[in-house]
């Protein structure tokens, strides 16, 4: 999952409303049960968000989720 400058929510290349992470991941983690969540943060883009992706990701079933900041 990628977050960029401007709060926008990426997933495989495509943007999202932040209100569809939790479906997204749902449909994933059901594809690959093992897998794991990466969001690549911009740093200019806001803690709140980050923590909305976060939340999600947990509220999926999923709690491996890992942290990676952009330049």
């Amino acid at each position: 999952i990628a977050i960029d400058a401007h709060d926008n929510i990426w997933i495989d290349r495509r943007q999202i409303d932040v209100r569809s992470v939790r479906p997204n991941i749902e449909r994933l983690h059901a594809e690959n049960p093992q897998g794991s969540v990466v969001i690549q943060a911009d740093k200019e883009s806001r803690t709140n968000t980050l923590i909305q992706v976060m939340d999600a990701s947990r509220q999926a079933g999923v709690y491996n989720v890992s942290i990676a900041a952009e330049q």
